[in-house]
């Protein structure tokens, strides 16, 4: 393990996230995790989220490290998941976490969302999973009508937004684009 994320803020701030590097693994940058939760810094206290395509898990560490009371983390890889699983573990916040090995997917068909504040998607790009994630999110009844759902994808893929989402914010941070929606 070569690499760490710095987990910018909240109590955990400083600490390191160590990863593999890999083409499939691309996680959040330190500047856009300080944007995404520069927007929730108000809210994210005692969420319960939903980290789809776990990855690292950077997003859902960083929203313990901020005070969100649970998050629930779902990764298909497995040595992502072994190392998400040992790195949570580590930073002991094993009673904040569940990690599932489960594809994303498959898992937000079967479950009900009714308990999640933060629905964090960071898929993989290039993949065109931004669309079919937020069609699967807009289907769904059981999305509590104040869940937040942030989202991440390449800047240079054009994301159709369906009309069922509203989106509260919208930033760009080098070949990334952030949105920040809700269902309407």
């Amino acid at each position: 393990m070569k690499n760490n994320i710095r987990i910018s803020g909240g109590y955990l701030k400083g600490k390191k996230i160590p990863f593999e590097f890999k083409d499939t693994l691309r996680p959040t940058s330190s500047k856009l995790k300080e944007i995404i939760f520069n927007w929730l810094q108000f809210e994210i206290k005692d969420f319960v989220c939903l980290d789809l395509f776990a990855g690292t898990g950077a997003l859902g560490i960083e929203a313990i490290s901020r005070h969100a009371n649970k998050v629930v983390f779902v990764e298909l890889n497995k040595k992502n998941y072994s190392i998400l699983t040992r790195n949570i573990k580590l930073l002991d916040i094993k009673d904040k976490s569940k990690v599932i090995f489960k594809d994303a997917f498959e898992w937000i068909k079967k479950n009900d969302l009714s308990y999640y504040d933060l629905i964090l998607l960071d898929p993989p790009f290039d993949q065109e999973y931004e669309l079919k994630l937020l069609k699967l999110l807009s289907r769904k009844n059981d999305v509590k009508p104040s869940c937040k759902i942030y989202l991440e994808h390449s800047k240079f893929t054009m994301v159709e937004i369906p009309e069922e989402f509203r989106i509260l914010k919208d930033k760009n941070v080098g070949d990334v684009r952030a949105l920040l929606l809700k269902k309407k």
